[in-house]
């Protein structure tokens, strides 16, 4: 999509692939099976994945992604709000000015193939940092998925109104929650 390197890796049964540049991820789909139906999950900045993928297994959220959409027999399509890869958000904000690439990949993503989208990327827009930044990327966001005539999974939201992140599914216990509101993309 974005004229990066692409790399692919099998884990736990599960073929992952993504698009980085050194610093930046763009997108990572985690695909178990081929007619499992397809749903891009919105988070805030890559972790660490990134480069040639040499902590995929340590990446925690993209593990409870793996668990989580697994049980619900849906392969994860994740994009971030910001791409420059940062393993704790505290390294994102102290680099925000290399928050995203060269250019976005929100225009460049086939949305045909996929069911649904959902948010998930924690609690940011409230904090004391770019909280204005992060508010216009995610309307600009939301409105290319509108766009593209994709359906809502709304799912489990934080006390301030945000979407939980998936670190937080685990952390409060509510993954079979989320499991169950995502097997309602199986009847769209």
């Amino acid at each position: 999509m974005m004229n990066q390197p692409l790399f692919k890796y099998h884990l736990d049964g599960w073929n992952i692939s993504w698009e980085s540049s050194k610093t930046h991820r763009h997108w990572c789909f985690q695909e178990k099976k081929k007619e499992w139906p397809n749903v891009v999950i919105v988070l805030f900045n890559p972790g660490s994945l990134s480069d040639t993928g040499v902590n995929l297994r340590n990446d925690t959220t993209l593990r409870i992604l793996r668990d989580v959409f697994g049980e619900a027999k849906v392969n994860p399509f994740i994009i971030n709000l910001f791409d420059y890869a940062a393993t704790k958000p505290n390294l994102l904000f102290d680099n925000w000015e290399k928050k995203d690439s060269i250019k976005l990949v929100y225009d460049l993503i086939p949305f045909a193939k996929f069911s649904a989208y959902c948010f998930a990327y924690g609690d940011y827009e409230h904090g004391k940092y770019y909280r204005d930044e992060i508010f216009e990327r995610q309307g600009e966001l939301r409105s290319i998925l509108r766009h593209n005539k994709l359906q809502e999974l709304v799912l489990l939201k934080n006390n301030s109104g945000t979407p939980m992140h998936p670190m937080s599914w685990q952390r409060r216990k509510v993954k079979p929650t989320v499991i169950q509101m995502l097997k309602a993309v199986h009847s769209f």
